[in-house]
């Protein structure tokens, strides 16, 4: 049976009865009930219950779910050994651990011992993963064991400031992870990225933040069950990876990238929802970097939803003044940006969107109307904006701005104005 060590005094001894003749039907339910209800509780709280009653005592240690947080230890020693005795107890019996979440602090780690229990962990069948290392990303990394690309239960696997080491000759294979959220996590290899998820293969859900001195060259997402992916490099501008998409289940996408080498989307779903906040250095003269935005700018042109910052709205209007944009006459609807810029680098995008029904503005500031004379809104939107909205600080322009749409949208039949 497992012992516990947990570092905090228990709470004072509860009943847990009803007001129908004071009996204890809580107590009397099923062994796999309450075991079920302990689950939802974090493991701490689930030991506390133990001192309720005799019946309550040793559920805790059957229990499919391991939660700590080394703050609740008097080290990371004391925690191991709970851990292991844990561990011991539920193989014994013959129990699995579905869930296994661990907040962790790096300094006093134990790389082999540390591997040891995490193997115990994929060995005992874990379904939902999460290791939280409480570090600062200028230190060492915990390195994640290779049992890891093998582990045919993974469906959850979420890590923070840990490393991936290159599988080397051993296969990958994790057949039913739905969902990977990957923060601060270094991948040792540019293809160990790209292979975990190509070894997904009913993978739905995908985050990925790399570690700010992770120096991946590329940025792989091949899939074809993957329904929504989010992309946020905080990475320095020398080190930027390639970025390529091709998803053609995906449902929704995000991609926030200072300046990435190069990003091209092959394929997305057809009514995915879409948000971009990329910048491209405005060297025009540079064919490579026309080329490099052609590229955006054609994987752009598929999008049906589109979500656009202010500063990827001022790369592609320094673009437009040097090479005529494609047309996105499948964009259907738009929700720009403009906060911290100015009108002038809208039109020349929406001039290209000859189909758009949906239009969402934010602005921090309210153009005049000499500004929208000199870079009014393109015809073909006006003819075809059935809904707008404007997100504008309330001041006596605002409802000038709001005129004009009236007076230029000849199929508006709903506008919207709001406060940012």
């Amino acid at each position: 049976m497992a012992r516990t060590s947990l570092n905090t005094p228990l709470s004072k001894k509860k009943s847990i009865e009803t007001e129908v003749s004071g009996k204890d039907w809580l107590s009397d339910l099923p062994c796999h009930l309450l075991c079920r209800i302990l689950s939802e509780l974090s493991t701490k709280e689930s030991v506390r219950t133990s001192i309720l009653s005799r019946r309550w005592s040793n559920l805790w240690s059957l229990v499919s779910v391991l939660d700590l947080d080394f703050q609740d230890f008097k080290g990371v020693h004391d925690m191991g050994e709970f851990i292991d005795s844990f561990m011991e107890s539920h193989e014994e019996l013959g129990l699995k651990l579905k869930r296994f979440n661990l907040f962790y602090a790096v300094h006093e780690h134990f790389h082999k011992v540390f591997v040891r229990r995490l193997n115990k962990v994929v060995k005992l069948g874990v379904c939902d993963l999460t290791i939280q290392n409480m570090v600062d990303v200028d230190e060492a990394l915990v390195r994640m064991p290779l049992s890891l690309y093998s582990c045919a239960t993974l469906v959850n696997l979420i890590l923070y400031c840990v490393v991936f080491d290159h599988p080397g000759s051993k296969s990958v294979s994790l057949p039913s992870v739905k969902k990977m959220y990957f923060e601060g996590v270094k991948f040792d290899g540019h293809s160990v990225l790209e292979t975990l998820i190509s070894s997904s293969p009913v993978l739905e859900e995908l985050t990925v933040i790399p570690h700010p001195e992770d120096y991946l060259e590329l940025i792989c997402v091949r899939s074809q069950s993957l329904e929504s992916f989010r992309l946020e490099s905080k990475r320095f501008e020398c080190d930027n990876p390639n970025v390529e998409i091709d998803a053609p289940s995906l449902e929704f996408m995000s991609i926030c990238d200072n300046k990435p080498e190069s990003l091209k989307i092959h394929r997305i779903g057809p009514f995915a929802e879409v948000t971009v906040d990329v910048e491209f250095d405005d060297e025009y003269d540079d064919p490579s970097e026309i080329t490099k935005v052609h590229n955006f700018l054609v994987g752009l042109s598929s999008f049906h939803e589109l979500t656009i910052s202010a500063r990827t709205l001022e790369s592609i209007d320094e673009y437009s003044k040097v090479e005529p944009l494609p047309p996105f006459s499948n964009l259907f609807r738009l929700d720009a940006s403009l906060v911290e810029s100015s009108w002038e680098v809208l039109p020349a995008f929406l001039g290209c969107c000859m189909n758009l029904d949906s239009l969402v503005l934010e602005l921090d500031h309210i153009p005049e109307m000499e500004e929208i004379k000199l870079s009014p809104v393109p015809q073909c939107v006006l003819s075809s904006l059935d809904f707008l909205q404007l997100k504008t600080p309330s001041t006596p322009s605002k409802m000038k701005l709001a005129t004009y749409f009236r007076k230029n949208c000849t199929t508006l039949t709903k506008m919207l104005l709001s406060g940012r």
